[in-house]
């Protein structure tokens, strides 16, 4: 599986589009197409790490080398690194908030 794959089915997984990951990592939506297409084979080694960040996955995950996350682990890391940008008072809050969830249902963890 090349690169363009990979990018495909992580972008599919984590239900953005094309224009949303391109402005993540601040590059076009063509690039982004001609990437998943197989057109443009060869990201310079920022553009990949800036694309391993964005969906949070391993370099090794993106260009083939590991296994690809599923959608529920994809969703996980997407909330982890939101947690990053948050104030400390913030997140004490969204744990919180989770701690309460998993008594409400009944979850251990």
């Amino acid at each position: 599986m090349h690169i363009g794959e990979r990018l495909h089915s992580l972008r599919q997984k984590s239900g953005q589009s094309l224009q949303a990951v391109a402005d993540a990592v601040g590059i076009s939506k063509a690039h982004i197409w001609e990437m998943e297409k197989g057109h443009s084979q060869n990201p310079s080694f920022d553009l990949v790490r800036k694309l391993a960040k964005h969906f949070g996955v391993s370099i090794d995950a993106l260009v083939g080398e590991d296994d690809e996350p599923d959608a529920d682990t994809l969703q996980i890391e997407r909330i982890h690194r939101g947690l990053e940008d948050l104030s400390r008072r913030d997140r004490a809050i969204v744990e919180d908030t989770i701690r309460a969830m998993k008594t409400r249902t009944g979850s251990q963890g």
